[in-house]
């Protein structure tokens, strides 16, 4: 396939390694989740503006 055959697809080719199946639902970076969680206590989620 040429460039200009993948730039006119409508649909992305992407291909997923199965392998990867094995992380899903696991954390990965604990020390990580812990802090932003204790970000989102202290400080909270912006309010959203609204019309």
């Amino acid at each position: 396939m040429k460039i200009e055959e993948l730039n006119k697809r409508k649909t992305p080719i992407v291909v997923i390694d199965k392998t990867l199946e094995k992380y899903k639902g696991k954390n990965l970076f604990p020390e990580k989740l812990a802090k932003a969680n204790d970000v989102l206590k202290r400080i909270g989620l912006p309010k959203l503006a609204t019309k």
